[in-house]
């Protein structure tokens, strides 16, 4: 009788309760999220673009569509396109990334990830990959065609690079947003071994003690030049919007800044020009642009004695982070803890040196076309540094988990 009384659609199984069907498929999120990833950091530079340009001479200079074109190659500098720029005899190529403008990138391509992830159909670890790649794709498709638009016989974005940058940055971000949206709708989330884990938190907690480190030399720097870099402000004329897109453009390179910091506490330094040396060692520089960042560089000569100290910095950072990672996943034979804290450090090692190398490039002619560090010098560097201080703390941290 009770079956009698039950109404067609009203009767569901527990498996259906437990997994709603979603919305959409993941593919068609994956598909929106690129979209709006792409154009929502495109739009803000245009938007900044077109500020500065009503901010510099209230639009007496060029058009709209070549503030916008500022804009549009702003972002695509971002995502590591280059800039081919010529005028007259004079010609040259843009490849220094803003890394603080690519970090927001990733981000924004992390949230649309993890928004499509948590409100569409997942499967598997298979249906995560693919959605992965069509944001992806769109991603790419999309700062294509922003060069191709932006492209003037003055200023030629690469188009390769375009599609390669905007795809690997919705890649990095937009994949790990996908696979965070969606890690509790999946039946069987992927595992990954403890060992990976361990070591992976190791690298990231010492690469990011050391970054850390760099980011307080570079703020301890620039307040003691503070007066110099009040100067260099005041030189440029510029009023309220003037300064407030200084501060974007400051904020763009700072994460270049304190990248090029590290490689100075690894020892080998950088080169802020041709035939220039920033290093604890000795300070080699020529003139440099006027720029308030750069306010922090230190005076040319040798270098105090103190700033030889600076080289333990590696150390210690990936001492620390070795304590860290067995204090959180402990272990208690000394051989496990020395190869995992050594783990640890060469992949902090290798990881920073691939960070520096993004903080470096040209950004002019003559000159200029030669900033950043020696990669070889720093990667040796930084592995042997960091390498030793993972050792150290491996062994450190599992002798004082024995004894406890």
């Amino acid at each position: 009788m009770t079956d009698l009384l039950d109404t067609p659609g009203t009767s569901r199984t527990d498996g259906a309760a437990s997994h709603p069907v979603a919305a959409k498929p993941l593919g068609i999120g994956a598909l929106v999220a690129g979209v709006v990833a792409s154009s929502a950091v495109l739009l803000g530079c245009m938007v900044a673009g077109l500020v500065g340009w009503f901010a510099s001479d209230a639009g007496s200079h060029g058009n709209t569509r070549d503030a916008l074109r500022v804009g549009a190659d702003g972002w695509l500098l971002a995502l590591g396109a280059q800039l081919h720029l010529s005028t007259g005899s004079v010609a040259t190529t843009i490849t220094a990334v803003p890394l603080g403008l690519t970090a927001l990138c990733v981000y924004v391509a992390y949230q649309l990830g993890s928004w499509a992830g948590a409100t569409s159909a997942v499967e598997d670890a298979r249906t995560i990959a693919l959605g992965t790649v069509v944001m992806s794709g769109i991603y790419g498709v999309a700062a294509v065609l922003t060069a191709v638009l932006a492209s003037t016989p003055t200023a030629e974005p690469n188009l390769l690079r375009s599609f390669v940058g905007g795809f690997l940055v919705a890649f990095l971000g937009g994949g790990a947003g996908l696979l965070v949206g969606s890690r509790d709708v999946l039946d069987r989330p992927p595992v990954v071994p403890e060992v990976v884990v361990a070591v992976g938190r190791g690298a990231l907690a010492a690469m990011l003690l050391l970054v850390a480190a760099a980011a307080l030399l570079v703020t301890v720097s620039l307040v003691m030049h503070l007066g110099t870099a009040a100067n260099v402000l005041a030189r440029l004329h510029a009023d309220v919007a003037g300064g407030l897109l200084y501060t974007l453009l400051v904020a763009a390179a700072a994460p270049n800044a304190v990248l090029l910091a590290s490689a100075y506490l690894l020892g080998p330094g950088f080169a802020m020009g041709a035939g220039t040396l920033v290093a604890p060692s000795a300070v080699v520089l020529g003139p440099v642009p006027a720029f308030p960042l750069l306010a922090a560089l230190p005076a040319t000569g040798p270098a105090p004695g103190w700033a030889t100290a600076l080289v333990a910095t590696p150390v210690l950072s990936a001492v620390v982070g070795a304590v860290l990672m067995v204090r959180r996943h402990p272990v208690y034979g000394y051989h496990i803890g020395a190869v995992r804290g050594l783990g640890a450090g060469l992949l902090a090692g290798a990881l920073l040196t691939v960070a520096v190398g993004l903080a470096g490039g040209a950004v002019g002619p003559g000159r200029m076309a030669h900033i950043g560090a020696d990669l070889l010098q720093t990667f040796v560097a930084a592995t042997a540094a960091m390498g030793l201080g993972g050792l150290l703390g491996g062994l450190l941290a599992t002798w004082w988990a024995r004894r406890r």
